[in-house]
């Protein structure tokens, strides 16, 4: 049996189905990505739905939990699964770069190939205003 990478989306309100909904636009139907989220009118906590996601996976599938906010509540509850389920990789601050190169990944990473996905997600913030403010000086300097 081959193994998959499963990649959980979990954010507070709708950023994990807009990450998945932009992943698909690009890279078409993903089956291994995830989506847990928490609202104020929830019925079911999100780390008991994480749980029971988890619980559904094959042992031997490789799991990325990618959250959006560091010390807040759905990072601070994905945090409390990993006693239970300590192979899963919890990492926080996720932009859809990320989302993009773990649900197109199609082995298990070494954490060298990890930290390079998350360089390259972390390259992708840039202050655009700026960017272009010193390439027209660059241009200007040039002449």
């Amino acid at each position: 049996m081959k193994r998959v990478n499963q990649v959980i989306l979990a954010s507070h309100g709708g950023l994990a189905a807009g990450m998945r909904d932009t992943v698909e636009l690009i890279v078409g139907e993903v089956p291994n990505v995830h989506v847990l989220s928490t609202t104020r009118d929830e019925t079911e906590p999100i780390a008991v739905r994480a749980r029971r996601l988890l619980g559904s996976f094959d042992p031997a599938d490789t799991v990325y939990i990618l959250t959006d906010v560091m010390g807040g509540s759905v990072n601070n509850d994905m945090l409390t699964l990993l006693a239970e389920f300590p192979g899963a990789v919890i990492l926080c601050g996720t932009n859809a770069c990320l989302a993009l190169s773990l649900a197109s990944a199609e082995d298990p990473l070494s954490d060298g190939e990890l930290e390079e996905l998350l360089e390259d997600a972390r390259s992708q913030i840039v202050n655009c205003n700026k960017l272009l403010r010193e390439a027209a000086a660059n241009e200007e300097d040039d002449l």
